[in-house]
């Protein structure tokens, strides 16, 4: 096999940097605006139910700003956000954030052709579960949802070893480019005082940090009055 000529070098190096763009651009899709509203709120209504929450998802002053970045990240035009990095919602307990994330990672899902860009949804206590059981190295460059970051323990103690998986597991997916969503109660200068500061300053590199406003929508079936005998 012949040495390559520089020429030849910089041809391979800018059709393997054009073939990374054009994955890149992949979500790029021909949607209106009230198609992606529509296919949204279909997608969120299901979250709910798969939660047992028969409600009815509501469009409202709190998130349908949030829902419109959403749209404009998925058109990567006229986005105020980076459409090339993944988002992690923050907010209140209770105001909606993994709803509307995994309903939105769900309609990435939707208009994502390749079966290898698809996202997969885990809690962060699953998720450190299953580090424990098979290392970070599995979800080191799919993409991923983590819902409720900052709930899991931050700390492990392996068979007498130590660590931070969550934080190792950023730390990874961080250099290797790979697209992370999420849900958290954190702050983004909590991050680095929960994790460490350079997984704080890595999720903010890495990730779109978007609060979302409300309060908590969660309905509440608890009964404060006793119970009637029924005769």
């Amino acid at each position: 096999m012949n040495p390559k000529t520089i020429t030849e070098l910089i041809t391979i190096a800018q059709g393997e940097h054009s073939k990374q763009l054009k994955r890149m651009t992949t979500m790029r899709k021909l949607v209106s605006i009230e198609d992606f509203k529509t296919l949204f709120i279909t997608r969120a209504q299901q979250t709910m139910h798969e939660r047992k929450n028969f409600s009815d998802f509501v469009v409202d002053d709190a998130n349908k700003e949030v829902i419109n970045l959403m749209y404009r990240y998925i058109m990567q035009s006229q986005c105020e956000i980076n459409p090339y990095v993944g988002i992690i919602l923050n907010g209140r307990f209770g105001c909606g954030k993994s709803v509307l994330i995994e309903a939105f990672c769900k309609v990435l899902n939707d208009l994502t052709p390749r079966e290898s860009d698809l996202i997969e949804t885990i809690h962060a206590i699953e998720l450190v579960d299953q580090i424990r059981l098979n290392g970070v190295i599995p979800f080191s460059k799919k993409n991923l949802c983590i819902q409720d970051l900052g709930k899991e323990k931050i700390e492990i103690n392996d068979f007498g070893t130590k660590y931070k998986p969550i934080s190792e597991l950023l730390a990874v997916r961080a250099e290797n480019g790979a697209i992370t969503f999420g849900s958290t109660n954190l702050l983004s200068k909590t991050f680095g005082e929960f994790y460490d500061p350079y997984i704080g300053a890595r999720i903010t590199e890495h990730v779109n940090l978007v609060f979302l406003q409300g309060e908590n929508r969660r309905p509440d079936y608890s009964i404060n009055q006793p119970v009637k005998n029924v005769t």
